[in-house]
């Protein structure tokens, strides 16, 4: 479906349902009902798990479901997609096409096609599941694909759920001496025509499954990656994965590709398929054989001290110093409207310029992804060139805005939704972002019960996995009522920094952004404690009518206030009372001052 016409086809389907949902719900939930004294909340069992008990609800007036059981929730293109197997992020022209087709919704008539389906058989032929490739694809990209299986009815059901995936062409690899692995159907196919025999994984780089090794056992094995960092760490994984399995591994890096190009793109420069032929066979022949990183195990790292204080890696150099490390995970939590993104978009402009952020120096700029949840566009507009986020700098800063996205007919993002997070994943990793900033948990992940650490477990699975690919994250979130970042403390066993942003106690409304960043939790030498004090944070305008942070210590501003007090000759326990603090830390003060310490 043509990228152009989404938003469109998206907006007819909400006006067909608007205000009757049920009618929509009600094909996939024919047990529906109205829950009593509700005159919009409706109860069914839910289609995602086993349950006696109904403990999933909808929406009649808005639409939005959510199952208290399977914590599941969204609105009917999420419950579509997740009906059917379809991940929001990669399959909406297909939720959307699905959704028209079963309701008789009339859709305009430019939109992607079915160009191809890709079987995959067992051993003797037999269909198990496929791969159709659409063109165009969605949000600009030449394709798209999505996966089903056969229903046993003539029809198809749109995921790969409880069946087991096979190798591609899987028949010709088990009769074959010599195997090539690239990394689509498309390129397989092509060698294929050339009398080679290849295969590939379904779903593309990083979904090879260890069961896929018996059908290459014994066998001499070359890999062709695509012409990119996922593709070179997918099969860097798949010969790790064959590693003393196959007879022979060869890595076989075509030459002349373009940044992503693939096998195809190569054989396309050639106009006589003998002469693709001859040229890789050539290739083959003359390629070293290949030895992947070796497969450590669980015997390898478990290792004396003295060993281990001898291992040699790089040292965590520094974003900001002393506390902001390459791969940190670090939340930032304070009060609805107290100057959060403010502060998270200040971190992404002074590392993205390689200058200081307050009181702390910029050691290395690095690109970030700043994804943010719940500005309007126009609002998230004035707020970048307000703080001058739109000029350029020493690396890039990308943006990824929710509302942006769901204007584009873009599902939300949604941190719970596994698919989401692997594409955020595989675009951090070939942009080589270094930073991540989340702005903010409430809204990037609506419905997640905060107080339950299992719900988050494997969000912070995921924030590890980042961390281990040298990714930092910067989270920034909601206080709760006792004044500590809301939800599960579960959130805050792999923290590498926290900070609390509070109001100053002489905080009026008219001060505008202004905030106490204060270090709750900090892996910092003992030497650089005095450099992550409280520090007072208050945007103004300069003369030129730019807009930048002030900032100041507080423990040298409260000092300096003190002695400005006992100077004026008020009693020290008149200045404890005015400036909010202990009447001894007041007296030591004043010792100081008379001992000529101070």
């Amino acid at each position: 479906m043509d990228t152009q016409i989404q938003p469109e086809v998206k907006g007819t389907i909400q006006n067909y349902f608007r205000g009757n949902y049920e009618k929509f719900y009600s094909k996939y939930l024919p047990g529906a009902k109205k829950v009593s004294g509700q005159r919009q909340e409706y109860q069914a069992l839910c289609p995602f798990h086993e349950e006696k008990d109904p403990s999933f609800s909808f929406n009649n007036e808005t639409g939005q479901y959510h199952c208290f059981g399977c914590k599941a929730g969204g609105d009917i293109f999420s419950f579509y997609g997740a009906k059917y197997g379809l991940q929001p992020q990669n399959c909406f022209p297909n939720i959307l096409r699905g959704i028209c087709d079963e309701f008789g919704i009339s859709r305009p008539e430019r939109e992607s096609h079915l160009v191809k389906t890709y079987d995959y058989t067992d051993r003797d032929g037999k269909l198990l599941h496929q791969t159709c490739r659409y063109e165009p694809g969605s949000n600009g990209k030449k394709k798209d694909f999505s996966q089903r299986r056969p229903d046993g009815n003539s029809g198809w059901i749109g995921n790969l759920n409880d069946i087991e995936t096979v190798l591609y062409r899987l028949p010709e690899v088990l009769k074959a001496r010599e195997v090539i692995i690239v990394e689509g159907e498309k390129d397989a196919d092509s060698l294929a025509l050339l009398g080679f025999a290849a295969t590939t994984c379904p779903m593309g780089a990083g979904k090879w499954q260890e069961r896929f090794n018996d059908a290459l056992r014994d066998k001499d094995v070359i890999l062709i990656p695509d012409n990119d960092d996922p593709g070179r760490e997918h099969m860097r994984q798949v010969a790790i994965s064959l590693s003393g399995i196959v007879a022979s591994l060869k890595w076989l890096d075509l030459p002349g590709l373009a940044p992503g190009g693939d096998f195809s793109d190569w054989a396309n420069t050639f106009n006589d398929p003998e002469e693709i032929k001859e040229s890789l066979a050539v290739m083959i022949g003359g390629a070293e054989p290949y030895a992947p990183p070796q497969r450590k195990t669980i015997e390898d790292i478990v290792i004396t001290t003295q060993e281990f204080h001898s291992l040699e890696f790089p040292k965590r150099a520094e974003h900001l110093h002393p506390w902001f490390k390459e791969a940190s995970i670090i939340l930032i939590a304070g009060d609805r409207g107290i100057g959060k993104s403010f502060f998270g978009h200040l971190i992404a402009n002074s590392i993205r310029q390689g200058k200081a952020c307050g009181p702390w120096e910029c050691h290395l700029s690095a690109p970030i992804l700043l994804v943010d949840g719940e500005m309007a566009i126009n609002d998230l507009q004035e707020r970048s060139e307000m703080l001058g986020l739109n000029t350029d700098g020493l690396s890039p800063l990308y943006l990824y805005s929710d509302a942006l996205a769901n204007q584009s007919g873009i599902s939300r993002a949604h941190l719970v939704n596994e698919g989401w997070r692997e594409q955020v994943k595989s675009i951090i990793l070939a942009r080589h972002i270094k930073i991540l900033i989340l702005d903010n948990l409430a809204s990037l992940a609506a419905g997640l019960d905060e107080n339950v650490k299992k719900d988050w477990d494997p969000i912070n699975q995921w924030l590890i996995d980042l961390r281990f690919h040298g990714v930092s994250t910067i989270m920034e979130h909601h206080t709760g009522k006792a004044g500590s970042q809301r939800g599960t403390s579960a959130r805050e066993d792999n923290l590498d920094i926290s900070i609390l942003l509070k109001r100053a106690n002489d905080y009026i409304p008219e001060d505008g952004c202004r905030f106490i960043a204060s270090f709750i939790k900090a892996r910092v030498s003992q030497d650089s404690l005095s450099l992550i004090g409280d520090t007072e944070f208050q945007l103004e305008q300069t003369s030129d009518g730019k807009y930048e942070f002030k900032t100041k210590n507080i423990r040298k501003a409260l000092k300096e206030d003190i002695i400005r007090m006992l100077g004026e000759g008020t009693k020290q326990t008149k200045i404890a009372e005015a400036l909010h603090i202990d009447k001894g830390y007041v007296s030591r003060i004043a010792k100081g001052v008379k001992d000529g310490k101070i």
